[in-house]
């Protein structure tokens, strides 16, 4: 192909960008809308292509985290590793409400734009805004420490701002690399990130070291992302005006309710069963059993990468039948799938536990079931979150999180049935509104014109700054 000598660089760089993205037809990888022409959208190939790549980077890093925080526990004991907890739990927090939104927000708009250009005109405000948020929490963790890390230093305030930085950058680099359909190394990077911290949490543990290095290690795991990075470099499309968006922070925070919320549903069971009065053996049995159970709904998550771009290309090119098509199969299967799973729950799951976790761990079968049946609705609660998200829409999923948690919270305190009893019934009624309530709210998004822009985010024409 030749270049007209009067072509101007950036022109230049444009042509580049689009000639990478055909070049990828070549290549195995997915093409941008733009570059697909009529070829038909085969949906099975598209879910299950690097389904496996992409399930075993997320049981690899689940499996690390553990492998890191037994080196803390075994090093410095239950007592001393009390700050690495609370940095590690305020992690969790930050990928709810940063690092998902942010990767899916990538994810969505390369697949919808068919180019890169929206992400190359909104990265310098993008990294700017990453940064105040970061030192804004940081500064209110500085107030906190006492209580928190129960240390008057500096030293966790940092690293809570070092983890909150790192959960977006992990966000990008992941969306980056999967929005171009690079999902080996989508995998790769998330499975990095906890082997990191493993390597740095060995060198910890060899030289003897206390807490602080050891959340180091924990915060500089997210520095994994920069073996990828041409993941974050974005090519202009000078040419285009049609993806006319705002800030991907305020996507994330239009988002942040109620992936937070959702979390805390998922994993919340054993600190609502303590904060009533549950005995312990029943905290920590309760706590292995949501942790079992979310095995398969973590796998699920670690493919997440992979359905985004699949559903955004269904509706942006108006494949709402496939799309309906899909909302019924979910209807048809969830539901009986969560009867088999309590099923399952009263039967076998209680003698199964036992055997791998010891006698000690010991639930009623009631909970068990109530607990397998919940986690299949919440796998179901996800895949209805990304079809939303598709379509660039976030307050139906906000709606629904919100609404559960308020179902499930009255529950737990007008309930009559034990504690126990009480907790695990709350988290399957959960599940189950949010279950019902995204589900309306899927079948109206799928009913309504799928928007030009998202609808999160804040408008150029009334002159927002975004983040």
């Amino acid at each position: 192909m030749q270049t007209e000598c009067s072509a101007t660089p950036a022109e230049v760089v444009a042509g580049q960008s689009a000639a990478r993205w055909q070049d990828r037809a070549h290549i195995g990888r997915r093409v941008p809308i733009s570059a697909r022409g009529t070829r038909k959208v085969d949906v099975r190939a598209q879910v299950f292509k690097h389904a496996n790549a992409l399930a075993a980077g997320s049981v690899a890093a689940g499996v690390l985290a553990y492998v890191f925080f037994a080196l803390v526990t075994r090093s410095l004991g239950a007592p001393a590793a009390a700050p690495v907890s609370v940095l590690w739990t305020y992690w969790t927090v930050a990928a709810a409400i940063f690092t998902f939104p942010l990767q899916h927000w990538t994810i969505r708009t390369l697949e919808a734009d068919g180019h890169e250009g929206t992400l190359a005109r909104v990265q310098s405000r993008l990294w700017t805004g990453i940064a105040v948020l970061s030192l804004v929490i940081g500064a209110v963790a500085y107030l906190a420490r006492e209580p928190l890390f129960r240390d008057g230093g500096v030293t966790y305030p940092l690293l809570v701002t070092a983890v909150t930085a790192g959960a977006c950058f992990s966000g990008l680099v992941r969306g980056g690399l999967a929005g171009r359909g690079r999902f080996a190394a989508t995998a790769a990077a998330v499975a990095a990130e906890n082997a990191l911290r493993v390597a740095l949490g060995i060198i910890a543990a060899v030289l003897g070291a206390g807490p602080e290095l050891f959340a180091t290690a924990f915060a500089l795991g997210s520095l994994s992302g920069l073996l990828w990075p041409h993941s974050l470099q974005f090519a202009p499309n000078h040419g285009d005006e049609s993806a006319r968006t705002g800030s991907p922070l305020v996507f994330a925070s239009g988002l942040a309710a109620g992936s937070l919320i959702s979390q805390i549903v998922l994993t919340g069971g054993p600190v609502a069963l303590a904060a009533i009065g549950g005995a312990a053996e029943e905290v920590t049995s309760l706590f292995v059993a949501l942790a079992v159970w979310r095995a398969p709904y973590l796998v699920a998550l670690g493919v997440t990468p992979q359905i985004t771009p699949l559903l955004t290309r269904l509706a942006t090119r108006g494949r709402q039948r496939h799309l309906r098509r899909l909302h019924a199969v979910m209807v048809m299967s969830v539901v009986p799938t969560a009867g088999v799973a309590y099923l399952v729950g009263t039967t076998a799951a209680g003698p199964v536990l036992q055997l791998v976790f010891g006698a000690d761990i010991e639930l009623p079968a009631t909970v068990l079931g109530l607990v397998g049946a919940g986690t299949i609705f919440a796998m179901g609660n996800l895949l209805l979150l990304l079809v939303i998200l598709a379509h660039g829409r976030a307050r139906p999923v906000n709606v629904a999180w919100v609404s559960a948690l308020g179902v499930g919270a009255a529950w737990i305190a007008l309930g009559q049935p034990p504690a126990l009893v009480r907790v695990a019934s709350a988290f399957g009624v959960s599940q189950g509104v949010a279950f019902v309530l995204l589900l309306v709210g899927a079948w109206v998004t799928l009913n309504k014109p799928t928007p030009q822009v998202d609808l999160t985010v804040a408008s150029d024409a009334a002159g927002a700054a975004p983040l």
